[in-house]
């Protein structure tokens, strides 16, 4: 039996966001409400990947010129370790026409996203310290980035 085929899908509109809600719930990070807010920007690109009828990930981007910082990048809990999100980006970077460089900031002690981000192609340039508002105080920020010619 053949695997099931997944595809790329643009969410450009709130009605294409209203989808992405089982991936929001009860989560951290940036809110649906807000990430479906900046898609009234012209700078706001995002993307879903499916298979079949199923949601597997979502990541938005905000462009300017020729870069292409990643807002958000969530996986449904069901997919993550699986090579979705690397499927994911990978496409996102060949829809982003016109960009060359990707950037992002990610939490220090999320170890699986930098794994992910480094195995893709991401170096470390940057530091935040004390950056994000955590439970336990202040968490440390690292700044990467990526030449998507070097990706692709």
């Amino acid at each position: 039996m053949p695997e099931a085929l997944e595809t790329l899908h643009q969410i450009a509109t709130a009605s294409d966001s209203s989808m992405l809600n089982p991936l929001y719930q009860g989560t951290e990070g940036p809110s649906l409400t807000f990430l479906t807010d900046l898609l009234a920007k012209p700078s706001c690109r995002a993307w879903c990947l499916h298979r079949e009828h199923h949601l597997l990930a979502a990541v938005w981007y905000q462009c300017h010129s020729d870069c292409a910082e990643i807002i958000d990048l969530r996986v449904s809990g069901e997919e993550r370790r699986a090579g979705v999100a690397t499927r994911l980006l990978r496409a996102s970077f060949d829809a982003l026409d016109g960009v060359d460089k990707v950037t992002l900031e990610v939490r220090t002690g999320n170890t699986a996203a930098r794994a992910l981000y480094e195995r893709i192609g991401f170096q470390t340039v940057g530091h935040r310290a004390e950056y994000y508002a955590t439970s336990q105080g202040r968490e440390d920020a690292l700044l990467m980035s990526m030449l998507l010619h070097e990706a692709r």
